[in-house]
């Protein structure tokens, strides 16, 4: 029972900090850049449809990073992750 009560405890914090860097992501990636850039209203969707975990930006692999940007290529009008973000930083300082 007490391990039961472990692996709760676990998943509960995992969705708190998910539902953070969502909130983190979503400071960057606006509605806004996020229709005028993308297919997608929002950055959940774009993660949800490129199959992409959502986690930190700093924890992410080479490897998922690669595949990240396999998915901004297809799904924006960018062709890398960091241009992604950094072209939704810059319009968010605007």
């Amino acid at each position: 029972m007490e391990l039961k009560g472990l692996f709760e405890l676990e998943s509960a914090l995992k969705k708190i900090n998910n539902i953070d860097t969502i909130s983190r992501y979503k400071g960057i990636f606006s509605e806004n850049f996020m229709i005028d850039n993308t297919q997608f209203d929002d950055i959940e969707d774009f993660f949800y449809f490129g199959k992409i975990e959502i986690k930190p930006i700093k924890e992410y692999t080479l490897v998922e990073i690669w595949m990240i940007d396999e998915a901004v290529d297809k799904y924006t009008d960018f062709s890398t992750w960091e241009e992604f973000l950094k072209a939704a930083e810059l319009k968010g300082r605007t």
